[in-house]
């Protein structure tokens, strides 16, 4: 044990035993460290004012505590008993595997090395065991916000000249790009939140990177903001093309229509979600799809 994982496991330690309302530490020492299931795992002896405690903590392994008033009068005790409960968790997780983006409805086929560099790290996600695998994730985040950068780049080959910006600059390139997809009064509010959504993503992604204290939970939410980030300049783009310009029935707004021919060769729209029909001109669709 390195003494900045002691300085740091004390301070962890502290505060999990004030989140469970033990407070007044007279003493806190590592009592035994176990290597016999191939990772390190510490057995803390915590004296306290009110009582003393077993916490257990290490690679891969939850902090928890075990009181020594009790149950558990060793420290063998203690850590036979919390990896038995840990094992049981981890085989329930991996029984439970969930892949991270299905909680995302995504559309990021577009840009394919960006679609797997994401749907690796969501797949990492359930195999961590230790913080560099939780920092991997966020590089990983980072290179992809990097790599989307580039893409929007070569859709507008003018922004970096015309701006004065850098080909790593993800959060000026998005920005100048929000501003070309979604122009006008209109879009205003959509501006604000998709900026502040691409600046999340990147600067949340940079401390994953960085820090040493992140959690698997950190690493879920960097790939949700990253994944989030992506999928919203797909359809920021769709929006440009003018995908949200589609005809709606003027009764109950449903998109879900038929365009009919009549024997005088006019058009009508049949909604088949109300049923309301009504004549409509092709010059009309045509100038909505423009808009």
């Amino acid at each position: 044990m390195t003494p900045e994982y002691r300085i740091d496991a004390e301070e962890r330690i502290t505060l999990y035993l004030k989140g469970n309302d033990v407070t007044n530490i007279k003493y806190m020492q590592v009592e035994q460290t176990y290597r016999d299931l191939g990772s390190e795992i510490h057995v803390w002896n915590v004296k306290t004012k009110n009582g003393n405690w077993w916490v257990v903590e290490g690679e891969g392994a939850p902090m928890n505590l075990y009181t020594q008033d009790e149950f558990y009068f060793s420290s063998d005790e203690a850590y036979s008993f919390h990896m038995g409960i840990t094992q049981r968790l981890q085989a329930r997780h991996h029984k439970e595997f969930k892949h991270i983006i299905d909680e995302l409805p995504l559309d990021i086929d577009g840009i394919k090395s960006i679609n797997r560099r994401l749907n690796l790290a969501a797949v990492d996600l359930n195999n961590v065991v230790g913080v560099e695998n939780i920092q991997s994730i966020g590089l990983t985040c980072r290179e992809s916000l990097i790599e989307l950068a580039v893409a929007l780049v070569d859709a507008n080959p003018t922004i970096l000249e015309e701006n004065g910006l850098k080909a790593a600059d993800f959060k000026g390139i998005a920005k100048v790009v929000i501003s070309i997809y979604a122009k006008g009064n209109s879009n205003s509010n959509l501006r604000k939140y998709s900026r502040s959504m691409a600046e999340m993503a990147w600067d949340y992604s940079s401390s994953i990177v960085h820090s040493p204290n992140k959690n698997i939970p950190d690493a879920k939410i960097c790939l949700l903001f990253t994944c989030a980030t992506v999928s919203m300049f797909q359809n920021l783009y769709l929006k440009f093309l003018g995908f949200d310009a589609e005809q709606k029935c003027p009764e109950c707004k449903s998109m879900d229509f038929n365009l009919q021919t009549t024997d005088d060769k006019r058009f009508t729209m049949l909604c088949n979600d109300c049923g309301h029909e009504e004549a409509v001109q092709l010059d009309s669709l045509s100038d909505q799809q423009k808009t």
